[in-house]
């Protein structure tokens, strides 16, 4: 493990479950400072953030850390969550971008290798009058992340490039199922028929014994 994942989990871990504030996510493999803003273009805010039971809402670790009850819709493992940054750098690797919602939202959406499709959402944040979020605003913070777990339908994709892109691993995958067990078949079907052709000619032998009788 790297010094960045290491240090972001530890960060992650202490913002979700301790008293920490906020700690930092690298999104991009490089970081790309924009000096005229003063702000970091690949970096996103993982903050305390709150979630609120009457309205079943929130952001930030409060509103997260709910997706870790195994019976929760969206269901997520607390690694799935303390490796949040590095699956973002992987998202940035392959597609480049996030989809941009029509209210600015970024989307991060990805599959792993069980099929579990994640989203995750970052977007500004304004000072909300809550404890737990912070006294300046961020231009990119983390509001949720969640599985399709436990949903009644599996999550579809609103970024068309992430949707492509996982349509082709599975009909790729389904060729190569196709392929092992055609594959598996023909073996099979070779070895009947050299048990058939021994067995032919066991009967023959046999016959031709007898006869000579």
């Amino acid at each position: 493990m790297n010094k960045t994942n290491q240090k972001e989990q530890t960060g992650i871990y202490n913002v979700t479950f301790n008293e920490k504030k906020v700690t930092p996510i690298q999104i991009n493999i490089e970081l790309i400072e924009l000096i005229e803003d003063m702000l970091i273009k690949s970096i996103a805010m993982y903050i305390k953030g709150y979630h609120n039971f009457k309205t079943d809402k929130g952001l930030g670790a409060e509103h997260i850390k709910l997706h870790l009850d195994k019976n929760s819709n969206g269901f997520i493992v607390i690694d799935e969550l303390l490796n949040l940054g590095r699956s973002l750098r992987k998202y940035t690797e392959i597609f480049k971008e996030p989809f941009i919602e029509k209210n600015g939202a970024k989307i991060y959406e990805w599959e792993n290798q069980d099929g579990a499709r994640f989203r995750t959402i970052v977007d500004k944040l304004k000072r909300e009058g809550h404890s737990n979020t912070p006294l300046f605003p961020f231009d990119s913070v983390i509001i949720t992340f969640y599985s399709d777990r436990n949903l009644n339908e599996p999550m579809q994709f609103k970024n068309p490039l992430v949707a492509e892109h996982y349509e082709k691993i599975a009909q790729t995958n389904e060729l190569s199922i196709v392929s092992q067990l055609v594959l598996k078949s023909n073996v099979k079907f070779n070895q009947e028929d050299k048990k058939d052709i021994k067995q032919h000619q066991s009967n023959k032998k046999t016959k031709s014994n007898d006869f000579e009788m």
